[in-house]
């Protein structure tokens, strides 16, 4: 896996330091930081990104700016990226009709794009939370990404008194919170982790905006999706009752 994380600031920065410490050995990245980009329609892509970008099989996109997703389209054949993710931890960052106009743009390309919202709701198959709203995928390349990085997994051990006493992190949040959770819910009775788990994921804390806007999930903010997740995480690893 070649992979080229774009990047703007602080949001970003968090989960490429993150997957680079956790990727798999055999993984190449490369961060590619977009300027700040005035204009509102980016006529000439080219003009802003940089010769000498590396070949990439995947772009994960994490710039916070919509005139930054214009670019993608052009980066992605200029590095011959066959799959994008492009997160949605704003709603402002990829508006509807940009995603819709990027779908189509790169659909005629061969190029799948998929946006996960939030980040960490991407799995091997679908992006998206809410049954409701999942959206499937057919893509080896993100596919391959989500595997390691994405919807949470947990498997947890319980002692005589049914309080956590280990939790192994299978596959963590793109930005690393399910692993700093996963050290803070030991000791935690099972009855009562959720949603105490999801409350201290968010304490990470989670960059997923907090503004009530219209999400997957009706007027709601994408950080409470986030911890929304890690719950259901949790209660997949809890004692099933017979």
């Amino acid at each position: 896996m070649q992979l080229l994380i774009m990047i703007q600031g602080h949001y970003g920065q968090r989960i490429a330091d993150n997957i680079k410490s956790k990727m798999p050995e055999h993984w190449k990245m490369e961060v590619w930081t977009v300027p700040a980009i005035a204009e509102s329609i980016v006529d000439d892509p080219d003009e802003y990104i940089p010769p000498g970008l590396p070949e990439a099989d995947l772009i994960l996109h994490l710039c916070e700016s919509a005139q930054a997703a214009q670019l993608l389209p052009a980066a992605a054949e200029r590095v011959g990226a066959k799959g994008i993710i492009a997160s949605i931890d704003s709603t402002a960052w990829i508006p509807m009709g940009l995603r819709n106009q990027l779908k189509r743009e790169l659909g005629k390309k061969g190029i799948t794009i998929v946006f996960p919202e939030p980040l960490c709701s991407i799995d091997e198959d679908t992006v998206g939370f809410y049954e409701k709203n999942k959206q499937p995928y057919s893509n080896k390349i993100i596919s391959e990404f989500a595997r390691h990085f994405g919807k949470p997994k947990l498997e947890l051990e319980f002692n005589n008194q049914n309080k956590i006493k280990a939790a192994k992190v299978l596959r963590g949040a793109p930005c690393g919170s399910s692993e700093y959770t996963a050290k803070r819910i030991i000791g935690l009775e099972a009855g009562k982790a959720v949603p105490k788990a999801g409350l201290m994921c968010l304490h990470y804390p989670c960059l997923a905006s907090m503004q009530f806007e219209q999400t997957d999930n009706g007027v709601d903010t994408i950080m409470h999706t986030s911890g929304r997740v890690f719950n259901e995480a949790m209660e997949k690893a809890l004692p099933q009752e017979d």
